[in-house]
This record gives structure tokens, C-alpha cells and sequence, in this order.
């Protein structure tokens, strides 16, 4: 058995290793057209602000280590530029060397990932204009950022990663400023909550601009100034572009590989594309949601875990099964969780559901044991049973915690009963005597 993997990072190595523990015999080679195969991108704002003080720290594996304990043949600086269903043929050039090759495989599994937005601003070109997705990209930010002659950063986009950056930034004493298109940072999230965290940036001294789009990047060959839509003249000495991601499908639609209406692969529980043998996980693939029973695209690497595990069993000749997502999502905003998981109350009426939707205030713990929190939580629930089908969390310490048994919540399709009569572990330093979660059930049966 043959088996060939498309990029690496969570779901190329995650298949592989699957694929390797399913088939020892198999021969499994990845194809990696960078130079690292296995790292943590989640955590490149915190390598660039200092938090995390070494690199290394990120990478999980060199190519050299993942061959050695997985016995997978690791080819970096190798770019897969056709495949060939009919024959089983992948085509690629060695960037290293420049030399063209191929590969016949016996099962295939894309794992191409994603690529940050760049539209096609004014000055896009000029220095000091940055994205951010690799390791390399977080080495070029904080060089840039740590630079005597760095004093103004701005960042357009005011999603996770660009908030988690505005942190990055301010705390590494650059006045920050975050332009967002949408009227609220983080879109996902409800206007009304959205507004907690607007507050704690403006306390630690991040300027926002909201509703308000980029013009144009403005300077010499170096970047001096951002210009809006609405004429606003922003001054900066780097700039960070962080207004998404989309799949990199290309390679995957060229050979006939079906695409989905978000953009990404169009896959079943089986990972399996529309053509056989070929199989496709991470942020290049779709998922389902769970509760509407629709297509989905999350791109984050707790997903590509689950996918490329998926996908590299059922290469290999096993049968696993991905159940899909809902859509859950955290981070951290200074001293502020700001976390989400299923349909909001606009997407539940848009998907027919009739629905309520639920604000409390509670303590992360006892109010009178030390460093009490206000967690604020908000809920939707189906008017004509009372399951719960959405929430968000924006709170301190303990917040983390309330939305993970939300999600499990949702998942196991709980009521607001339900919430109320959950036996949530108890102590002083932990939770109240009634924990927030069970708050927000006792009001939410009373409010349906």
C-alpha cells in the first residue's frame, strides 16, 4: 500500500501517523512544500509578543524526528503541482532543487490547509506589510516589531488572531490600532457582547476603528501610513493584514475533486472526496455542523486533528468516521475569555428554528473566596423543546471551563432542564453553590 499526504501540519502528520499506526507495512511519504511539517500556529502571537520565548517551543516535529518515530518518508521544500486521478499519479517539483518528479500512490489524502486573505490593496507591496500563518511569517513580525524604529503597529481585522495580535503588539509597547470593516470586533459574536471585549481594548489602550475599511497603505517603499474608506490617515511602522483565510482548494479542483459553496473540499464522514481513493482533511476540507446538518468551514487546528486521524485510518484501510463541528471557537483578550460555539440567534432563525435568547451575570467562583470574575454568558435555546443551541462566554478565569460544558451541552442535546440538573463539581475556589452554567438554565426555563 502507497499512501501519499499533501502538506503536513496538524492533518498531513496527524494522517500519516494514523495511517502508519493502522498499516505498518504501508509505504507513506508526505509531500510539504514548506519547510516545517509540524508546528503549533496558534501559538505565533505569543511567540512574537515573548510570552514564548523560543521558537523551537512551537515545532512539534522536524522532518527528520516525525520520519524516525513514524517511519514516514518526509519530503519539505516539495510542491505538489498535479494530480492525475485516472493514473494515481501525483506530479511535483522539488523547490530545493528545482527538479520535477512524480509519485504513484494507491490512496491520496490532500491536506493542503489555507492561505491568509490579501486583497488587493494600494501599497500592499510596500515593507513592513505583513500576514500571518507560518513560522517564518511570526519571525518577520517580530523582527519588524522589535526594531528600535517601531513605535505604531495597525492591524486590519479584528477576528481571533488579530485581537490575540493587538495583545501581542500593545504588550510589547507599540500603540496599537485595530480597523475592522464590520461595526463590532469579533463579527461572530453578538453586537451586545462583542461590546465587553471593545471595552476591555480601549482600557489597555488599543485604539479601534470600526466600520471602517482599508483605502490604502501609503509611504515611500516603507510603510508610513494607513488610509481608510471613510479618509482616516492612521499612522503605522508595520502593518498587519488578518481579515481571514480561505482553503487551498486549487490543486483539488484542477483534478477534478468536487468543491463545496464555502470554497473548501467537499468530503463525507469518511473524509473521502467525490473521487475515489483521495481523501481530504484540515483547513483545506469542509466539515458539517452538527445542529443544521449543513456544510461548514472553520479552519483551526483542533479540527484538522480530528480530520486527519479520520483520513489516514480509512486510507490505510480502517473505517472512521468524523461526526462533524459546531462551530466552537476561544481566545484570549488581555485579561478578558472570549469564547462561542453553535448557531447564534440569527442563524437559528435563518435555519427555521424558533428560538430565546438568554443574558445572565454570574461568578466564576464564590464571591467571597479571592479573585472572584464576572462571567457573562449568553444562551440560545429552541422555543419548542428547550435545547440549548448556542452560546457565548466573555469573562476572566473559569470562562474557558463554562463554554466546554456548553459545547458538550449542545452536543448531547441538553435542555435548559437539563442545564440546571447538571452535577457540576462544587468548592469555593471552583464554582457557586448554583454554577453559571446552571444560572443560565434556571433563567432560561423560566424566560421559554
Amino acid at each position: 500500500m502507497k499512501i501519499a499526504v499533501i502538506g503536513g501540519v496538524a492533518a498531513g502528520t496527524s494522517a500519516a501517523a494514523k495511517a502508519r499506526r493502522t498499516d505498518p507495512d504501508a509505504e507513506i511519504v508526505i509531500f510539504e512544500k514548506g519547510t516545517e511539517i509540524s508546528y503549533g500556529g496558534c501559538g505565533l502571537p505569543y511567540y512574537i509578543s515573548g510570552l514564548i520565548p523560543d521558537r523551537d517551543q512551537l515545532i512539534a516535529f522536524t522532518g527528520e524526528e516525525f520520519e524516525d518515530k513514524y517511519g514516514v518518508e518526509v519530503r519539505l521544500k516539495h510542491e505538489v503541482r498535479e494530480i492525475d486521478s485516472h493514473e494515481k499519479m501525483i506530479y511535483y517539483k522539488n523547490l530545493a532543487t528545482g527538479q520535477d518528479g512524480a509519485y504513484q500512490y494507491d490512496k491520496l489524502i490532500i491536506a493542503t490547509g489555507a492561505s491568509p486573505i490579501k486583497p488587493p490593496f494600494e501599497g500592499f507591496e510596500k515593507e513592513n506589510i505583513f500576514v500571518l500563518r507560518s513560522v517564518k511569517d511570526g519571525d518577520r513580525i517580530k523582527a519588524a516589531a522589535n526594531r528600535d524604529t517601531t513605535k505604531k503597529a495597525v492591524i486590519i481585522g479584528a477576528g481571533l488572531i488579530g485581537l490575540e495580535m493587538a495583545e501581542a503588539f500593545t504588550e510589547m509597547g507599540l500603540k496599537t490600532t485595530v480597523i475592522e470593516l464590520q461595526p463590532q470586533v469579533l463579527p461572530p459574536f453578538s453586537q451586545e457582547m462583542a461590546k465587553l471585549v471593545e471595552k476591555e481594548l480601549q482600557e489597555k489602550d488599543v485604539d479601534l476603528v470600526l466600520n471602517d475599511g482599508v483605502a490604502a497603505f501609503k509611504g515611500g517603499d516603507k510603510l508610513e501610513k494607513v488610509v481608510t474608506e471613510s479618509g482616516k490617515e492612521i499612522e503605522a511602522d508595520l502593518a498587519l493584514l488578518s481579515i481571514g483565510v480561505k482553503a487551498n482548494s486549487e490543486l483539488a479542483k484542477k483534478a477534478g475533486i468536487e468543491i463545496g459553496e464555502t470554497g473548501a473540499i467537499k468530503i463525507n464522514e469518511k473524509m473521502e472526496t467525490n473521487l475515489k481513493d483521495i481523501y481530504a482533511a484540515g483547513d483545506c476540507a469542509e466539515s458539517k455542523d452538527l445542529i443544521t446538518g449543513k456544510a461548514a468551514w472553520i479552519p483551526l487546528g483542533s479540527t484538522a486533528n480530528k480530520q486527519g486521524r479520520t483520513a489516514g485510518e480509512n486510507a490505510a484501510g480502517g473505517s472512521y468516521s468524523h461526526s462533524g463541528i459546531i462551530k466552537t471557537g476561544i481566545t484570549k483578550i488581555f485579561d478578558l475569555t472570549a469564547a462561542r460555539t453553535g448557531l447564534s440567534k440569527e442563524e437559528a432563525e435563518k435555519n427555521g428554528f424558533e428560538v430565546t435568547e438568554v443574558k445572565i451575570k454570574a461568578r466564576n467562583h464564590a464571591g467571597y473566596y479571592p479573585g472572584a470574575d464576572i462571567i457573562n454568558i449568553k444562551g440560545v435555546f429552541a422555543n419548542n423543546d428547550g435545547r440549548l443551541l448556542g452560546a457565548e462566554v466573555i469573562g476572566g478565569d473559569g470562562s474557558d471551563k463554562r463554554i466546554d460544558v456548553l459545547v458538550t451541552a449542545i452536543q448531547a442535546e441538553m435542555t435548559a432542564a437539563d442545564l440546571f440538573q447538571l452535577d457540576l463539581a462544587y468548592a469555593p475556589p471552583y464554582s457557586s453553590a448554583k454554577d453559571a452554567v446552571a444560572i443560565l438554565g434556571m433563567v432560561a426555563e423560566k424566560k421559554l
